[in-house]
């Protein structure tokens, strides 16, 4: 024990021991140097306006401008169908039954049975040309008998707009099949002529 032994030396205090570090820690610990240089001024604004308007391929370029195309035609087409004349000739082709509706998938029923007619009954199929011609007349007949009613409401309620384009827009929309229309009828088959339309001032 330490009071029997007064003049015993004392020992040295342990030191603790440095350890180097190893070279894997030394690499993670050291700063990462840049593996890409800073880009200069004018890297940067070049950058800058790829962002902004960035160079497009042939492909890309085309398929775009075809985007804008079609964006456009579908714009104007709103704008056109939106026309407070333009409504006026959709509800009055809409709310007549038209030949022309009809005359076209008559005739493709009717060809359809010319073809299978023709090797069993040659006489049959000589007589269906015309019933072709028969229906294509009728359907012109009709045409021109809604334009004239139609005319006449368009110099009623718009007497200062021109009938340019009115026609073709008019047979266009006659002559197809009344689920296809768009914009779609409001109106229905053989409903009285009311212009405006009451649905025009909700």
């Amino acid at each position: 024990m330490g009071l029997f032994k007064p003049y015993e030396a004392a020992k040295p205090a342990e030191t603790p021991e440095t350890t180097s570090p190893s070279p894997v820690e030394s690499l993670k610990t050291a700063p990462a140097k840049k593996s890409i240089p800073t880009p200069t001024r004018r890297q940067a604004e070049e950058a800058r306006r790829q962002r902004i308007q960035p160079v497009l391929t042939k492909k890309e370029a085309k398929v775009r401008e075809k985007a804008a195309t079609y964006k456009a035609q579908d714009d104007a087409m709103t704008r056109m169908n939106a026309r407070a004349d333009i409504t006026l000739i959709r509800d009055w082709v809409d709310r007549r039954w038209s030949i022309a509706e009809f005359a076209l998938p008559i005739m493709l029923l009717v060809f359809v049975g010319l073809m299978v007619a023709t090797n069993f009954a040659p006489t049959i199929a000589s007589y269906s040309i015309f019933v072709v011609y028969g229906i294509f007349l009728l359907a012109v007949v009709d045409v021109l008998w809604m334009w004239i009613g139609l005319r006449q409401q368009l110099r009623t309620y718009f007497p200062d707009e021109t009938l340019k384009r009115k026609f073709s827009f008019a047979m266009s929309r006659a002559m197809m099949m009344r689920r296809s229309r768009r914009p779609a009828p409001r109106v229905k088959r053989g409903s009285p002529w009311v212009w405006p339309n009451p649905e025009d001032k909700r």
